[in-house]
């Protein structure tokens, strides 16, 4: 968390992990789901993540850490985390840049940390499937 950096070996487990419980679940579930569907709502996604990445706006930890997403959860609820964590990201921006102003504290905003705001989508992801 000081460095600001998400590492590959928490990363790279999580998504195998997410691999082995989501196979798991469509065995149980009767609803099998091959790999290669979950492979390609990754790259689907992947893709469309890729220009938020090449214009410096998105780490690659945080592009790996969505991409995640994609692994534990269906293509609906993978981009209904993912475009929440961008609109909860830009509101803690908001805040900040607003206790900034009350403060008389003109500093910029270098980088906001999206680990947070993905953990808050995922929260609400669950919220709502369980609302509904």
């Amino acid at each position: 968390m000081r460095r600001g950096i998400i590492p590959n070996r928490l990363l790279l487990p999580g998504m195998m992990a997410g691999v082995l419980l989501r196979t798991a679940m469509d065995i149980l579930g009767n609803t099998p789901e091959d790999i290669p569907v979950m492979v390609l709502e990754v790259t689907i996604l992947f893709f469309c993540l890729w220009p938020v990445y090449t214009t410096g706006s998105l780490g690659a930890g945080d592009c790996k850490l969505l991409l995640t997403a994609g692994v534990f959860l269906p293509a609906g609820q993978a981009v209904f985390v993912v475009i929440s964590t961008f609109f909860i990201a830009a509101a803690e921006i908001m805040l900040r840049i607003s206790a900034d102003s009350i403060k008389r504290n003109r500093r910029r905003i270098k980088a906001v940390r999206l680990a947070p705001p993905f953990l808050g989508a995922v929260l609400a992801c669950f919220v709502r499937q369980l609302l509904l």
